[in-house]
C-alpha cells in the first residue's frame, strides 16, 4: 500500500492490508493450512476467484497492466490467461486525489465499479469453482473472508513489512450494509467483535468473502478499499472502528454472466 504507503491509500484495498486481527486472540488461530481450492494468487499482489472452469473473478485495480499471455498457478499447475475484461465503469484515481483530504478520494472509490474478469485459455481441471450468492439480502451475514496479504492488530493496524511472509489467513465479520455495488462492514474492539473479528489489507484484494449456505460456499464478495478520514499522509489501515468495503459481487451478476456468455 504506499508508494508504498501512497498505493496502499490509493486502492486501501488488499492490496497491502491482509488479515489484521484481534490484538487479543492468538495470531495462528487465523491461519489456514492451505487456500480454498477456488482462490486463486494473481500476478503480482491479490487474489482472484475461480467461478467458472475457465473464468476467474477479482477486483479491477489488481490488474496492473496487460495481463494477456501471463500465467496464474492454480493447484501447481499454469494456466495461461487469454483475455481481460474490466468493468467499463471502472477507472484509476488521478494525481489529485492521491494528497490532501481523503474524502473526494473515498467518493471516487465509491463511485466506480472495481471488479474485472479474466478468461483463461484453457479449462481448470481438479478444482471446483465456488458457486456465486444471487440474492440481495447479504445485510446481517456472517462472512468468512481470505487473503495472505500484510497482518497486524487492530490496536496497531496492519504492518507492511509483513506482507512478503505471504501467509494464507482468514477472518470473520459481519455485513452491515449491502448497498448498490458495495458490502461494507466494521472492525469492531474485542467486546462487540467475532471470536474471529477481522479486516482486510494490504495484498487481500479480490480475496472471496463467502457466506455457507447449507454447507456449500456462496461468493458474496471481493476485498476492496478501507474508508479514511482526514489527511492521506496520516491514515493508517486496519484499525478497531474501520469500515471496510468489499464488491458485491450478487450486484454484478449480469455483467459476470453477459460476458461470460460472450
Amino acid at each position: 500500500m504506499k508508494v508504498l504507503f501512497i498505493l496502499s491509500i490509493i486502492f486501501f484495498s488488499t492490496y497491502g492490508n491482509a488479515v489484521v486481527k484481534r490484538h487479543d486472540v492468538p495470531p495462528e488461530n487465523y491461519v489456514l493450512d492451505k487456500m480454498p481450492e477456488y482462490l486463486i494468487d494473481m500476478p503480482h499482489e491479490g487474489h482472484g476467484v475461480l467461478i467458472n472452469s475457465q473464468w476467474v473473478l477479482t477486483v479491477a485495480h489488481t490488474i496492473f497492466y496487460n495481463y494477456v499471455g501471463k500465467d496464474l498457478i492454480i493447484r501447481s499447475k499454469a494456466y495461461e490467461i487469454e483475455s481481460v475484461h474490466i468493468h467499463p465503469d471502472y477507472s484509476k484515481p488521478k494525481n489529485g486525489l492521491l494528497k490532501g483530504d481523503l474524502a473526494p478520494l473515498m467518493a471516487f472509490f465509491k463511485s466506480r465499479s472495481d471488479i474485472a474478469l479474466i478468461k483463461l485459455s484453457s479449462k481448470v481441471t481438479g478444482v471446483n469453482p465456488i458457486k456465486i450468492y444471487k440474492g440481495n439480502s447479504e445485510k446481517g451475514k456472517t462472512i468468512t473472508v481470505y487473503g495472505k496479504g500484510a497482518t497486524g492488530t487492530g490496536l496497531t493496524g496492519e504492518d507492511i513489512d509483513t506482507k512478503p511472509l505471504r501467509v494464507i489467513n482468514q477472518f470473520q465479520n459481519v455485513i452491515e450494509s449491502a448497498e448498490g455495488n458495495w458490502l461494507a462492514f466494521k472492525f469492531d474492539e474485542p467486546e462487540n467483535a467475532l471470536p474471529l473479528e477481522g479486516m482486510h489489507g494490504s495484498g487481500d484484494s479480490g480475496g472471496a468473502s463467502v457466506v455457507i449456505q447449507e454447507g456449500i460456499p456462496f461468493l458474496v464478495g471481493l476485498s476492496s478499499w478501507q474508508l479514511g478520514h482526514g489527511d492521506i499522509s496520516t491514515f493508517k489501515g486496519g484499525l478497531y472502528g474501520t469500515t471496510a468495503y468489499q464488491v458485491r459481487v450478487s450486484n454484478y451478476y449480469e455483467w459476470i454472466a453477459g460476458v461470460l456468455g460472450s
